[in-house]
């Protein structure tokens, strides 16, 4: 066996990043070729028959290691192409590309200040300069960066802890008795005489939207909060956390001597991209002593487009902290998450435990006020790809995301598409949302469509009838409340609250060619949306519920239980086989998704990359349409659910 030459670095790497830029270009290109392939795609059984995953005991090589890199290309998904729309993140940009060997090739720690100087002080300008545009305008706005979404959402929630109530990062985590325990122990004798020491705080309470992220849920493991006490907020139809439910919560807890103190709100949610209001949220939490925490992983990043940023995020300013992950829309390589706070000093008074071996009094030490050591420089990503393309570059790039998801809707509603096929999710107006809301101001987005860069929806086989699902949720969910009696004293959490407020989604299906009242069978239990206030279950409706208008929808409402779980599970069963052909087939990668127990899952095609193009958009109405074809023989259509 021969000793290779260990001092021969440099030459090594010229050959190795020589064929490596020559396949990954390729790799590039290849993805955008209309007619190429996302993935080569193979069951885990079948890989381990193709590739050989062996660890060998003497090493291959330069010459025997680039047969497992090419097949690692050909067999993995190829997020580069414009066709990958399954998730919130897709393929890196150029920038990122080159960013991620710049940050490799060096191997630095951004622990410490003199052992990556360059890298710190990038890290401290790009999140200052993210932080003003948030409204964090004071000197030492800034912010950390952490690898990954949940990972700053944990650092914000410890952060908020340690700052409100600094003794338990030295005594650990002892709430004072609920009042409810404080009566049972002094019903079992023990008495709560004055000048007893007592924590200064009971049970810590979090609160969320209910279609938040669950890193609170994580959070809350991980910090021994428990879940249970990370409280769900019900959302308006629109996707949105209600204020006025949220300030309900917050009261109802401290009548039972909890202690309200993180409020999240979401800016952009993971399913339908919803913005919960910040503002108002914000002057709840400061009403109550709560730290205001906006996670703004998806959505964070309209913050570049200023007329979006007026209306979506506004009332940031009034944030203790933000999450920001720029490795999602703004395509920097993975991963890439920013916590932002107006004050960045908060960070090392919060968590810093002085270990002197390692920090030295330095102030630029960003390690000391994260929750670990090592430190990738992660926001060196940003602050190259902001040099590269500048602040009006993402700018023109979110913008050009946003045309292709208004593009796609209109594909979507052409009627040789959307025959009996394409059926809309599309959010609702109703008069509670009025009321939530006061109003839409004048020049802000059409609500009705997709709040950000997702457009849902469900294919639906031919020759079946429209079911109009919101008002089929809408009965649903009615007659299971009437059915289930809860102790009025009963405070909602994570697994009681509902998703949904008083309103639920709309389906916007408004195919004039659906079964109407005088194509429904007398004999069935279905009823059409014009007769909809005549069904058995109006009565259950509270008289303060908008009534249903034939404007919405005019698709059949279900108000047999059997048969709407019945049909409930045939479109779930015909949503997994549409896209099992379309991830098998391996032209296109696109998900789906649930909302709430009453709607069955639908697509969610995730518009992010401004690469996509017109092609792109119009070959994906031809492959859901083509897997649907393929799929309609392997189903058992209800009879109820026939024309």
């Amino acid at each position: 066996m021969t000793t290779p030459d260990l001092c021969q670095d440099a030459q090594e790497l010229d050959l190795l990043i020589t064929r490596m830029k020559d396949l990954l270009v390729q790799y590039m290109d290849d993805s955008r070729q209309p007619q190429g392939r996302l993935v080569d795609y193979k069951e885990p059984h079948e890989l381990e028959q193709i590739m050989d995953f062996s660890l060998p005991d003497f090493g291959v090589g330069p010459e025997g290691i680039f047969p497992t890199i090419t097949q690692t290309l050909k067999h993995s998904v190829n997020t580069f192409s414009p066709r990958f729309m399954d998730k919130l993140y897709a393929g890196s940009s150029p920038i990122g590309v080159l960013s991620e060997l710049l940050l490799a090739g060096l191997n630095g720690n951004s622990h410490v200040y003199h052992v990556s100087p360059v890298f710190t002080m990038m890290e401290i300008h790009v999140t200052r300069a993210l932080a003003r545009l948030y409204g964090f305008n004071g000197e030492r706005a800034g912010g950390l960066s952490c690898p990954g979404g949940s990972a700053s959402n944990q650092l914000a929630m410890v952060t908020a802890r340690n700052s409100l109530y600094p003794e338990i990062k030295k005594h650990g985590y002892f709430p004072r008795p609920s009042i409810q325990q404080q009566h049972d122990m002094e019903q079992r004798g023990y008495s709560f005489a004055a000048g007893v020491n007592m924590s200064t705080y009971g049970k810590l309470i979090a609160f969320t939207s209910s279609a938040g992220h669950y890193s609170l849920e994580k959070s809350a493991v991980m910090m021994g909060l428990g879940t249970e006490n990370i409280v769900s907020v019900p959302c308006d139809s629109y996707g949105s956390m209600i204020p006025s439910e949220l300030e309900r919560l917050i009261r109802e807890h401290i009548a039972l001597g909890h202690t309200p103190f993180f409020v999240n709100a979401t800016a952009g949610t993971t399913v339908l991209g919803a913005f919960d209001p910040i503002r108002p949220c914000g002057e709840i939490a400061q009403k109550y002593n709560c730290w205001l925490h906006v996670d703004g992983s998806w959505g964070g990043a309209v913050v570049f487009v200023p007329e979006l940023a007026k209306t979506l995020l506004d009332g940031s300013e009034l944030a203790q902290s933000i999450t920001m992950n720029p490795h999602k829309m703004l395509q920097t390589s993975l991963q890439c998450s920013l916590l932002l706070v107006p004050d960045s000093s908060i960070f090392p008074r919060a968590n810093a435990l002085k270990a002197n071996y390692l920090f030295h009094g330095q102030s630029h030490d960003l390690g000391d006020g994260t929750l670990g050591c090592g430190r990738r420089s992660d926001a060196v990503k940003l602050f190259l790809g902001w040099k590269y393309y500048g602040r009006l570059g993402y700018q023109a790039r979110i913008e050009k995301s946003l045309s292709n998801v208004t593009r796609f809707s209109e594909l979507l509603a052409q009627g040789k598409f959307r025959d009996g096929r394409i059926q809309m999710l599309r959010l609702g107006c109703d008069r509670e949302d009025l009321i939530h809301r006061r109003e839409v101001e004048e020049g802000k987005r059409d609500k009705t469509l997709p709040s950000l860069l997702q457009v849902c929806f469900w294919y639906r086989p031919r020759n079946s009838r429209l079911i109009d699902w919101r008002g089929t949720e809408r009965v649903w969910r009615d007659s299971q409340e009437m059915s289930t009696e809860e102790p009025p004293s009963r405070i909602p959490s994570t697994a009681a609250t509902p998703l949904m407020g008083s309103e639920p989604y709309l389906t916007g299906n408004t195919n004039t060619n659906s079964a109407t009242p005088s194509s429904v069978s007398p004999s069935s239990s279905t009823s059409s949306l014009e007769s909809y206030e005549s069904v058995s279950t109006a009565s259950s409706i509270a008289p303060s519920t908008a009534p249903l208008t034939k404007s919405i929808d005019q698709g059949i409402i279900l108000t047999d239980p059997q048969e709407r779980q019945q049909a409930k599970d045939w479109m779930e069963q015909v949503t997994k086989l549409v896209h099992g052909q379309i991830r098998t087939r391996g032209g296109f990668m696109i998900d789906y998704a649930p909302l709430g127990p009453f709607l069955p899952v639908f697509f969610r095609v995730v518009l992010n990359p401004p690469t996509i193009r017109e092609i792109d958009l119009t070959m994906l109405v031809d492959e859901i349409l083509e897997c649907g074809d393929l799929i309609e023989s392997q189903l058992d259509t209800p009879s109820f659910c026939r024309v």
